[in-house]
């Protein structure tokens, strides 16, 4: 009977657990979705972003291009090009999704747009407030990590975001971060490029009406001339002025009264050594029409001039384009800054690779040679140092070490901790590798005896180098670094690792590319872990004039 009672209460007591646990689940549902509010000027917000005349058009290379290199450096399989609607987001250009819109409610893009000056950054969204119970978190495509750089206009207005998306949780760089905002300026400058073109379209159109209009009555072809607002006149078969409108005299700094019946060279002999005496002849001479552009220094104005030739003489337009040429120097600004966040990852070469043909880079190099250097019984006096001392002595060290790399034509491939990895022969195959590699070790050691000096510092290098075959490639999807791999890296470690600090400890595989110009002690057979015993030498210097004569 005490048994039975003593196991009822258990089973009682399990049941209330269990219950309680149960409760406590079914009771905990998402929280509910928070839709961002509209921006206190959302109703010229919405105006600056109609002014573009872009929703709901097809899909244009330059967008998809920077979308595309906004998935490729921030590592994320979507990417977006997004436009605030008052009640949709569009998708201008798109990686990794289908949809072409979504619900304003449930758009991350909505919430970035209220603080257009600062990247919004959400990396776990099921640990934000905001969209924990949003239906695309919940639900497909079950977004985590969201980062979006507002596209704001000239004006600024926050019109949508470039955005980086991923389905697991996760977090960008500095560098990728920074990557992001540029991208985001040169989706603006696309747009306003995209004005300005339709605007050109619009004045070349204008200037085929002229010419259909010339053969109609006096009358209308006066008004139009004088109503466009590009420059025009007419000279005849003699360069005498025949014709010339209210903005042309303006930009000219004469009156019409002034010009007419005169020579044009002879009233503006400056021009007679110019481009403009050149195009307007040969537009004569080959009786063609010609187009150039020109920066006219006197009015700083950029002007693309197109001149007609006809039986009577030439008809010149003068269109003002300082804008858009302002424009284009911006946007090559901001792509250079584009691609030098690129080549601080990966080397020019692979860059330039990558640019062209997006894949897998992988290489094999026959002959390559790789050094690695090691400051010695660093770890134990980082310990009695402040971080940010250590950071400034590593800068100081690795800075001279990146300085030697140029110097000798060698690829850095990384830093490990205190330690540093070059490379000679790739990713472009070179003869001297090996001879590269020797002057850059005798170089560090040098270099850290004077840095000793410089920062009142006890370090030693212990430097290993190997020569042979690699492969060479670009791994990582988060961060991107060009890498090596292979039995002769691992061999170059080892030689690093089982080396005597101050000294250059090479293999024989080196030492039989080098022993015709340096000089070496044999240090004999080494146990090397993984394998097993190697012959290696202790690298000392070049050769002397006369040693290598004899």
């Amino acid at each position: 009977m005490l048994v039975e009672k003593l196991a009822a209460k258990v089973q009682k007591f399990a049941a209330q657990i269990l219950g309680r646990t149960f409760r406590k689940r079914v009771s905990s549902p998402p929280p509910p979705m928070q839709a961002a509010p509209f921006p206190s000027n959302e109703e010229e917000r919405l105006k600056a972003l109609y002014r573009y005349n872009v929703l709901d058009t097809e899909a244009e290379e330059a967008f998809d291009d920077l979308t595309a290199l906004a998935s490729y450096i921030c590592g994320t399989p979507i990417a977006l090009v997004s436009l605030v609607d008052s009640n949709r987001q569009w998708f201008k250009s798109k990686v990794g999704v289908e949809a072409p819109e979504t619900p304003r409610e449930s758009a991350f893009c909505a919430h970035a747009i209220l603080n257009p000056n600062e990247l919004l950054v959400v990396p776990n969204a099921l640990e934000d407030d905001r969209f924990a119970g949003n239906p695309l978190v919940t639900s497909e495509p079950k977004i985590r990590f969201y980062a979006g750089a507002p596209l704001v206009t000239p004006d600024g207005f926050p019109i949508g975001t470039l955005c980086a998306i991923d389905t697991v949780p996760r977090n960008l760089t500095p560098e990728q971060l920074e990557a992001l905002r540029t991208l985001g300026r040169q989706i603006i400058n696309q747009m306003e490029l995209r004005i300005n073109l339709t605007k050109l379209k619009r004045a070349l159109i204008k200037n085929k009406q002229v010419e259909a209009k010339l053969r109609s009555t006096d009358e209308q072809i006066v008004n139009f001339l004088e109503g466009m607002s590009d420059a025009f006149f007419a000279l005849d078969t003699q360069w005498r002025f025949s014709y010339v409108n209210y903005k042309a005299a303006q930009y000219l700094q004469r009156s019409p009264e002034e010009l007419f019946g005169k020579n044009f060279w002879e009233e503006f002999p400056g021009l007679v050594n110019s481009v403009f005496y050149d195009q307007y002849h040969k537009a004569v001479a080959k009786q063609v029409g010609v187009i150039f552009e020109k920066y006219y220094r006197p009015l700083k104005v950029w002007w693309e001039v197109r001149v007609f030739p006809s039986r009577d003489g030439i008809s010149v337009f003068f269109h003002d384009i300082t804008t858009r040429k302002k424009m284009e120097s911006e946007l090559r600004k901001e792509r250079n800054k584009t691609e030098n966040l690129l080549l601080n990852l990966l080397p020019e070469p692979i860059a330039e690779r990558l640019k062209e043909e997006p894949g897998v880079i992988a290489d094999k190099f026959e002959n390559a040679t790789i050094l690695f250097a090691d400051l010695v019984n660093f770890t134990q006096i980082s310990t009695t140092m402040s971080a940010t001392k250590l950071v400034y002595l590593l800068n100081e060290i690795f800075s001279s070490f990146d300085e030697l790399s140029e110097k000798h034509g060698l690829e850095k491939i990384k830093t490990i901790g205190d330690a540093y990895m070059v490379a000679g022969g790739i990713p472009i195959a070179r003869p001297d590798h090996a001879e590269a590699s020797a002057e850059m070790a005798l170089d560090m050691l040098v270099a850290i005896d004077e840095l000793n000096v410089k920062l009142e510092g006890t370090f030693d290098l212990r430097i290993g180098i190997n020569s042979g075959p690699v492969v060479a490639g670009v791994i990582g999807t988060k961060k991107f670094i060009y890498d090596l791999w292979g039995n002769a890296v691992n061999t170059a470690s080892r030689m690093e690792s089982h080396g005597v600090p101050g000294r250059i400890q090479v293999s024989f595989y080196t030492y039989e590319l080098l022993r015709d110009k340096y000089e070496f002690e044999e240090r004999g057979l080494i146990d090397i872990k993984g394998q097993g015993e190697m012959r290696t030498y202790f690298l000392t210097g070049p050769k002397t004039a006369s040693d290598l004569k004899i």
